[in-house]
């Protein structure tokens, strides 16, 4: 998610923390408003579990996985996946920050 577009570079807020990009260097993508809600809140999601210390190194592959999601949503595997992790380590993947 872009949160802040300067005259030449912009802040991009990933998963995994946050990085400035030039401009021209993003593909503008033409998402639906309920697709946009839904890549923030994955985002979102990943987020917390990356923020868990001692987290297994398995559910490293999976965010980096899941960071990687060309598309605006999960298959029924991957949403089964990343709620188990959730529950693993008693995160509510409804909360927000």
């Amino acid at each position: 998610m872009v949160t802040h577009v300067g005259e030449y570079s912009c802040t991009i807020k990933w998963w995994d923390g946050d990085y400035t990009a030039k401009v021209e260097h993003l593909k503008l993508l033409e998402l639906l408003e309920e697709d946009c809600r839904f890549l923030q809140q994955l985002c979102e999601r990943l987020r917390r579990l990356h923020e868990v210390a001692g987290r297994d190194e398995a559910v490293d592959w999976l965010l980096q996985g899941l960071g990687k999601q060309a598309k605006p949503y999960l298959s029924a595997l991957q949403a089964k996946l990343l709620a188990a992790v959730e529950r693993e380590y008693g995160i509510d993947p409804k909360f927000k920050k």
